[in-house]
């Protein structure tokens, strides 16, 4: 990820190759921003970022490309070639197989937040072992569980 004063530097580099001062740029964010944004006291986000690319005419990714090569003081080549050995990590991960199961109808598919509820097995388990006498340590010993999951199912009211 390229620092925020190369982005700013490509950003103003790129604006002022295509002619367009910051006011006219400014139409996809406010101009005060767009201005911190150049100067590198403000950071960007992903939203503002596609903005400026769609008024530039380049696409995010290759803004981001050649501010991380100079950045890492690369080629562009040598850096698409790193970019490109990422990928084929992702490629072995599956990534890229598995991120079309992340949308439904075209809407990301959102997961419930926190813990995931603690398996029925595990709570009989606990209570079972709790009727037995055993203290909590010997349960999670016994068990392979965390002391506080014992206690949380323990105290839970589900005896």
């Amino acid at each position: 990820m390229p620092s925020r004063y190369t982005l700013a530097a490509v950003l103003r580099t790129i604006r002022a190759a295509r002619g367009l001062s910051q006011e006219q740029l400014g139409s996809t964010l406010e101009a005060r921003h767009l201005h911190n944004v150049e100067h590198g006291t403000s950071n960007v986000t992903l939203k503002m970022l596609e903005g400026i690319s769609e008024r530039l005419d380049v696409d995010v990714v290759a803004l981001l490309a050649v501010a991380s090569s100079y950045d890492r003081q690369e080629t562009l080549e040598d850096y698409m070639s790193y970019l490109q050995s990422e990928i084929e990590k992702l490629r072995d991960l599956r990534v890229l197989e598995t991120v079309p199961t992340q949308f439904v109808s075209g809407e990301l598919v959102t997961a419930k937040a926190g813990k995931p509820p603690i398996a029925s097995d595990k709570i009989k388990a606990v209570l079972g072992y709790k009727a037995d006498g055993l203290t909590q340590k010997e349960i999670s010993v016994k068990l392979g569980m965390p002391v506080s999951t014992v206690n949380k199912i323990w105290h839970s009211g589900n005896s």
